[in-house]
């Protein structure tokens, strides 16, 4: 197995990860919140190295954050939703 299909199976077990987390109970919000967050923090620390630029990456840097905040609010309304849909149920009985 070689150095870049052992980077693409990790990257799927964090998508993966962040997939699950970002539809948890709205008690454990924050769940979804750790893959982003990582993200802004690894951004942050590649940023004060130099190591990318802004103006030269700034795909690189946007797209990936928008992608990840929106499937954590994705997630998120997901489970208000099925959350409600409980109690609702639970209303009915």
């Amino acid at each position: 197995m070689n150095e870049n299909s052992n980077f693409n199976s990790n990257w799927n077990y964090l998508v993966a990860f962040h997939f699950w987390a970002s539809r948890r109970a709205t008690k454990y919000w924050y769940l979804g919140g750790i893959v982003p967050v990582a993200w802004l923090i690894l951004l942050a620390v590649q940023l004060l190295n130099k190591t990318i630029t802004f103006a030269e990456d700034w795909r690189r840097i946007l797209f990936p954050t928008l992608i990840l905040f929106l499937m954590w609010a994705e997630g998120h309304e997901a489970a208000k939703k099925k959350e409600a849909a409980k109690m609702k149920a639970k209303d009915l009985t």
